[in-house]
């Protein structure tokens, strides 16, 4: 179990330390790899077909539902409404831009509609769903925010990492561009903050599911790219 007392050891070492650096930290190696998947490589370079581009869409788009969920009760736990107004923004976000880039790429790539309304999920998007609808009727506002911080910012370094290719298709870029804009940047540092201040007051059980829900869903997230990437 990760406790307080390893994270003050490890802050004590650190010239800034901050919290969701040494959750990140404590994640590897499934973070890293991560965020340096191939498939992010192979998408940005136009090296992805688009029948694999629409195949990795329809198991991501399996995510929205419970992910909307996850905010709702993000939006419920809430000690203030200003935390309510930012995830509020996001959620619109999430069920205007995102839902709409979605649909489109849907379209464009001709996915049936059957794919669309029931999709043979895999194993892995199957258990990432569970963790997301387990952490937010579950959990408390930290775990949920700890949820939230691995499944943007994860989002957001690769977003920032890959080198986009001349002539990339328009939705290829445009999925790239919801995850690298000042915007969203702007997102997963209120993410990470809040989470740093809200650790700060939990109890050592508390605390330690925080810390246990941040490696799993990194873990989750490392799980679906390698069952996503194409053989």
């Amino acid at each position: 179990m990760t406790t307080r007392a390893d994270w003050k050891a490890w802050a004590a070492a650190q010239e800034a330390p901050r919290l969701t650096d040494w959750l990140r930290e404590i994640s590897e190696p499934d973070w890293s790899a991560t965020v340096n998947h191939p498939l992010f490589d192979a998408m940005a370079e136009g090296r992805l077909s688009g029948d694999d581009f629409a195949a990795y869409m329809v198991q991501d788009y399996g995510f929205v539902d419970p992910f909307t969920a996850l905010i709702g009760h993000a939006i419920g736990h809430a000690p203030s409404m200003a935390d309510r107004v930012v995830l509020g923004q996001f959620m619109g976000m999430l069920t205007s831009d995102e839902n709409s880039t979605f649909q489109r790429t849907f379209e464009a790539f001709a996915v049936p509609a059957a794919r669309r309304e029931a999709p043979d999920y895999l194993p892995e998007t199957r258990a990432f769903q569970a963790l997301l609808r387990d952490t937010g009727q579950g959990g408390g506002y930290a775990e949920i925010l700890a949820a939230l911080v691995v499944t943007e910012w994860v989002y957001l370094e690769w977003a920032l990492r890959v080198t986009r290719a001349e002539g990339l298709h328009p939705l290829v870029g445009e999925w790239i561009d919801l995850h690298d804009n000042p915007a969203f940047q702007d997102f997963v540092a209120w993410l990470r903050r809040r989470l740093d201040e809200e650790a700060e007051t939990l109890d050592e059980g508390a605390f330690a599911r925080m810390a246990e829900c941040f490696r799993e869903t990194v873990a989750k997230e490392r799980a679906f790219h390698d069952a996503v990437m194409p053989r």
